[in-house]
């Protein structure tokens, strides 16, 4: 039965094989270790001394249709107890749906129900059976490549042994900490750095005193889903602020908006684009502005520069990067002079 864990890897990789060539970037493997507790294992009749606890370990491959639902395919080895001494031991196949909650940050919740297909050698005898699952877990996302996570399972009626007039039905559960790979998470090639920012000019006003636009790139500013400059941004950021200068501010003042893509939560996009705004707001006020004259505004997915343009886009990074236009940080300034050409 030990055999059991590459052919169900090999199992798995076959089955979610048809899809990868889609969503490759929602495929992710792991691998996990802990404990393993036999309920009531050292309170069967006729025996005197039952080990419950034990070591685990599991393995797996999972598929996430979308950031809230995935599932999975594994194996998982709940340990070995003993009965006065003799050997009482389970492993088998689990196949179970994850419904997963974001936390903010790199954190996220799940939940998971299924199936456990199980094998067990106990008290002389054996039983192969499929049993009930379900389990709860919390996942750190470490990098693009890489989860850290913890998990706990309960599988009700996993064997119906019978020895010598003796029957033992066994409930069990199982908590482990897992790594989880994704090797296609980290596939993301950024978008090619944008242009010098770009000055949107405004109609000629008879007034020497006018508004003028700026816009910026948050790929060129940001990491993806950050809200710290990057080595980059603050180059941009200087360009632009130089920019402004060259236009003689005449008690000027600047109103600085964010925007992020669809991708996420409303709550979370709302929040990134408020970050970021006010990121590059600070980098002003550094730089000289009065910060009672600079304004932050974040309003998350709205306004979306690629419109419909990418709503045939299904892979992942494909949507990163088809929806780049959206994710930038505009700048109004207003009481800049008009330089003549």
């Amino acid at each position: 039965m030990m055999k059991m864990a590459p052919s169900l890897i090999a199992i798995a990789m076959a089955a979610m094989g048809a899809t990868a060539a889609h969503a490759a970037d929602d495929i992710y493997f792991g691998a996990g270790a802990g404990a393993a507790h036999f309920n009531g294992l050292n309170k069967i009749e006729g025996v005197k001394n039952g080990e419950e606890n034990a070591a685990a370990a599991n393995a797996f491959v999972g598929y996430n249709f979308n950031e809230y639902f995935g599932s999975e395919l594994g194996y998982q080895y709940a340990g070995r107890g003993n009965t006065d001494g003799n050997r009482y031991e389970n492993q088998g196949a689990t196949l179970s749906g994850i419904a997963r909650l974001p936390l903010g940050g790199d954190f996220s919740a799940f939940a998971e129900g299924g199936a456990y297909w199980a094998h067990t050698d106990g008290m002389g005898t054996s039983d192969t059976k499929v049993s009930p699952l379900a389990g709860l877990g919390v996942t750190y996302q470490v990098n693009d490549a890489l989860d850290l996570q913890a998990r706990y399972r309960y599988m009700w009626d996993v064997a119906d042994l019978h020895a010598d007039n003796v029957r033992y039905k066994s409930n069990q559960s199982v908590a482990t900490l897992e790594a989880v790979y994704h090797p296609f998470r980290s596939s993301y090639v950024a978008p090619a750095p944008a242009p010098a920012p770009v000055v949107v000019e405004e109609a000629p006003a008879p007034a020497p005193i006018v508004e003028k636009n700026f816009a910026l790139n948050s790929d060129v500013l940001f990491a993806f889903g950050k809200d710290s400059l990057k080595a980059e941004g603050i180059e941009a950021l200087n360009s632009l602020y130089q920019q402004i200068v060259d236009f003689q501010p005449k008690d000027g003042s600047a109103v600085v908006v964010g925007y992020t893509d669809r991708i996420g939560s409303d709550a979370y996009n709302q929040k990134l684009s408020e970050a970021r705004a006010r990121t590059v707001a600070n980098f002003l006020v550094s730089k000289g502005m009065a910060a009672s004259k600079v304004a932050v505004e974040g309003r998350g997915e709205a306004n979306p520069v690629t419109g419909n343009k990418c709503d045939g886009v299904k892979a992942k990074a494909q949507l990163i990067s088809c929806l780049a236009p959206d994710r930038r940080v505009e700048i109004r300034v207003s009481g800049v002079q008009v330089v003549q050409q």
